[in-house]
């Protein structure tokens, strides 16, 4: 999926926070070191923050969108993760996809992806979606990201191919367009 650019004014952002933060328990509620919170990222190294003393100051989706708009920081938002042995995945709208019940070219029901792109089928990565702020512009990008297990530090890679999840990925994003 082609980074998706769009003014501003034109997302709602806080919006969209909110809705991660009331969300994001459930889908990742059995990863108990992961960072349940909205990720910030170094935009000149794409490196995830992991200190906690860079968090200390964010309580509400406001300051999250200040500390986009200052331009020193993108964020990070795990909006799925994948099933390794149950090939599936589940979206942060508690949506859940199979991966492998169709026929030939025939879905077998409205709940399967035929085709995930470059997105990473294993237990140790989520689906994430990178949000930068530039030039007065929002841009909005799919990750492979592997939280690390607490063992070594957060990884995110930014993907342009992602199947057919790019349509539900598009769906959940569009719900907060005016």
């Amino acid at each position: 999926m082609e980074p998706i650019k769009i003014k501003l004014e034109d997302f709602k952002l806080e919006n969209f926070i909110n809705y991660y933060e009331d969300n994001i328990e459930e889908l990742i509620s059995e990863y108990n070191e992961q960072r349940k919170e909205i990720n910030l990222v170094d935009k000149d190294y794409m490196d995830v923050i992991s200190s906690d003393e860079e968090y200390e100051n964010l309580k509400d989706a406001n300051d999250y969108k200040e500390v986009l708009l200052d331009e020193e920081y993108a964020l990070h938002f795990i909006i799925g993760k994948t099933y390794e042995g149950q090939e599936k995945i589940e979206l942060l709208d508690g949506m859940k996809y199979n991966l492998k019940h169709y026929l030939d070219d025939l879905y077998e029901d409205n709940d399967t992806i035929k085709d995930i792109g470059d997105l990473n089928l294993d237990l140790d990565h989520f689906i994430g979606l990178l949000f930068d702020y530039d030039n007065n512009e929002l841009s909005i990008s799919v990750t492979n990201y592997e939280h690390g297990c607490e063992v070594s530090k957060p990884r995110m890679e930014e993907i342009e191919e992602t199947g057919d999840v790019e349509d539900k990925i598009k769906e959940l994003l569009e719900r907060f367009m005016i």
